[in-house]
């Protein structure tokens, strides 16, 4: 560990791009002019959001309605927090956020990012080095291609999805009975709807095993979600489907293309809902 608490700083160093990439691109969003009033919808998640959702407009295709989201790995907040302060600038019409946001970081997805430093920090200083420019590192954040990029599964044998699918319910329990609220999240939303943003908290539901797995300890956390954040005129709760198919998530948690395309038109519903609702 402590090879890689120095690699996290090489976040600044001056031959990367400035870590606050996501909020720029977030930015470049919300502060265009408003496009023949359509309804403005920026969406903050996880990487459950990233597998259901479209990246942006071009793949929406809905009239009077534009459409981006910006997805992490993992729970929590993470490198999104940036992109607050940039929404408290330039507020959009409705927030979507995953309410894996709110639950605690997770420490792998630390460990992730801090392998993915390590990479970009060896090539970085093979490009001091020599000067090679096809060793530069990508001058952009990462985390960008998980915007532009669709999501892929990994290829699993059935009995060993079955396996992780099974471990990954056994996760998700220990992370809903001992998760805390992040109460400045909420209070940050609060006051958003303050300001009239409508605020719509999404819960992306997973595989049908996964969800009866984990039904007892995530209701308990989604109530107290919601004394934390009551539902109210600019707040709203919507839940996503519970699909009974069985080929749908690549690990009982991501949707794999097939999810996603079934999950496509209940999403374009929810979105004309929001549209017509303004």
């Amino acid at each position: 560990m402590g090879v890689m608490i120095p690699l996290a700083l090489q976040r600044w160093s001056p031959w990367r791009g400035p870590d606050h990439a996501i909020a720029d691109h977030t930015r470049q969003f919300l502060a265009a002019p408003p496009t023949d009033g359509k309804l403005r919808v920026l969406g903050l998640g996880s990487s459950l959001l990233w597998a259901a959702t479209p990246p942006a407009q071009a793949q929406v295709a809905l009239p009077g309605i534009e459409w981006m989201r910006m997805t992490k790995p993992g729970t929590g907040m993470g490198y999104l927090i940036p992109s607050l302060d940039i929404i408290d600038r330039h507020p959009p019409d409705t927030l979507v956020i995953d309410e894996n946001l709110l639950l605690p970081d997770q420490d792998n997805v630390i460990m992730d990012e801090l392998r993915q430093n390590f990479i970009l920090a060896s090539k970085g200083l093979t490009f001091q080095l020599t000067e090679n420019v096809q060793l530069a590192p990508p001058q952009a954040y990462v985390a960008l291609l998980d915007q532009r990029e669709p999501f892929e599964c990994a290829t699993f044998p059935a009995h060993t999805r079955r396996r992780e699918t099974l471990k990954n319910a056994t996760n998700l329990r220990l992370v809903f009975n001992n998760a805390t609220i992040n109460r400045q999240l909420t209070d940050h939303l609060q006051r958003l709807a303050q300001r009239g943003v409508r605020i719509v908290l999404l819960e992306l539901r997973r595989s049908e095993l996964v969800e009866q797995a984990t039904a007892t300890e995530k209701q308990r956390w989604l109530s107290r979600l919601q004394q934390a954040l009551p539902p109210g005129r600019h707040i709203r709760y919507l839940s996503s489907p519970i699909y009974v198919q069985q080929n749908l998530h690549c690990d009982g948690s991501h949707m794999n293309a097939a999810g996603a395309r079934l999950f496509a038109p209940w999403w374009a519903a929810q979105l004309q809902q929001l549209r017509d609702g303004h």
